[in-house]
């Protein structure tokens, strides 16, 4: 075994637990996950303490770099979007100021992601209260994706979001078949939702594409460094990624 690999770094919330359990096992050969934790004051799924989180960013981006990942994810998806709508990208900006390293936020690679998918109308899923569901949905208007339902199961700290499991997000998603029958695209939000393993599933009931926000950050990340995605068994996002690299 040697260092003779290409890197991705991880920046997540500290209640993070799904992308370091998830994305490792989607990675394509030759590329590894080094990851870094956020501070942030208490659990709760509030805009406050989300936000509060890029006070920590600078030492957290710095100590990262030193692993020299080609590319730093900021991983976290209300924690991009809740600074306000169009001001997703700000943190993968000062991540890149900071390091000199490229740097995407996971919001971004959302809107990336459903526009590769050229969807317009949304079945959104979500873990979160709706104080955070309504700026979501905001988020999403103000990049052109009307969100036609909403799901949500509603948690208020970080702990009982990763008690759910990824059989519980199918479940959820798709008990909706009607509303999803109307939408171009179903989006799964959140980091530390366990997701990846049930996208070519719920694809494959519904009829309808899937994003979710570890496997967009992934393909996000991948996209940027030019690496391999053919053999990444995550969804449609990444069958197509590989049709156009061949």
């Amino acid at each position: 075994m040697d260092n003779k690999v290409r890197r991705i770094g991880i920046l997540a919330p500290p209640g993070n637990v799904a992308m370091e359990r998830e994305l490792p096992l989607f990675l394509p050969p030759g590329v590894v996950m080094n990851h870094n934790r956020l501070s942030r004051p208490g659990n709760a799924i509030s805009r406050e303490s989300l936000l509060a989180m890029a006070e920590s960013l600078d030492r957290a981006a710095y100590d990262l770099a030193q692993a020299h990942p080609e590319i730093i994810v900021y991983g976290c998806t209300s924690g991009s979007f809740l600074e306000g709508v169009g001001k997703e990208a700000r943190l993968a900006e000062r991540i890149t100021r900071l390091t000199g390293i490229p740097a995407v936020t996971t919001s971004t690679a959302v809107v990336e992601a459903l526009r590769a998918h050229g969807a317009r109308r949304i079945f959104l899923v979500t873990p979160y209260p709706d104080a955070v569901n309504e700026h979501e949905i905001a988020f999403c208007r103000h990049h052109g994706f009307e969100v036609v339902a909403l799901e949500s199961f509603r948690c208020p700290v970080s702990e009982d979001i990763r008690a759910i499991s990824s059989d519980q997000v199918a479940e959820l998603a798709l008990g909706n078949a009607e509303a999803i029958g109307n939408c171009d695209a179903i989006f799964i939000s959140c980091t530390n939702l366990l997701t990846m393993d049930r996208i070519e599933t719920i694809e494959a009931r519904s009829g309808r594409p899937v994003v979710t926000s570890n496997q967009a950050s992934l393909w996000a990340a991948l996209a940027r460094m030019g690496a391999p995605m053919r053999d990444v068994r995550a969804g449609s996002l990444f069958q197509r990624a590989a049709a156009r690299a061949a």
